[in-house]
């Protein structure tokens, strides 16, 4: 999943590539993580998006197609939901700094 992020990836794609049909790998998956395979997936992009707004002057709107996130909205949107702020004042609460 972490080459992929930039890809759309799907359980199913995933599920075949493990030759387990999606049931079974979502199942699979979230015995052996803890977590659905799309709540991962999440995860890896926002960490990348953090990566990519500490290291890198990138605009967001590139962060989140480079990250995986349909635009920047929807990033905007998921980033808030996992992180508590929106990656704008994210970034600059640690440029600040």
């Amino acid at each position: 999943m972490r080459v992929r992020l930039a890809s759309s990836l799907t359980i199913s794609h995933i599920a075949a590539e493990c030759r387990l049909t999606p049931s079974h790998f979502a199942r699979c998956f979230r015995r052996s993580t803890g977590v659905a395979p799309h709540e991962y997936l999440s995860q890896l992009r926002v960490k990348e998006a953090k990566r990519l707004m500490t290291t890198t002057k990138l605009p967001l709107a590139d962060i989140a197609l480079i990250c995986g996130f349909g635009d920047q909205s929807y990033f905007v949107r998921v980033f808030s939901r996992r992180v508590g702020t929106s990656p704008g004042a994210w970034r600059r609460a640690r440029s600040e700094g």
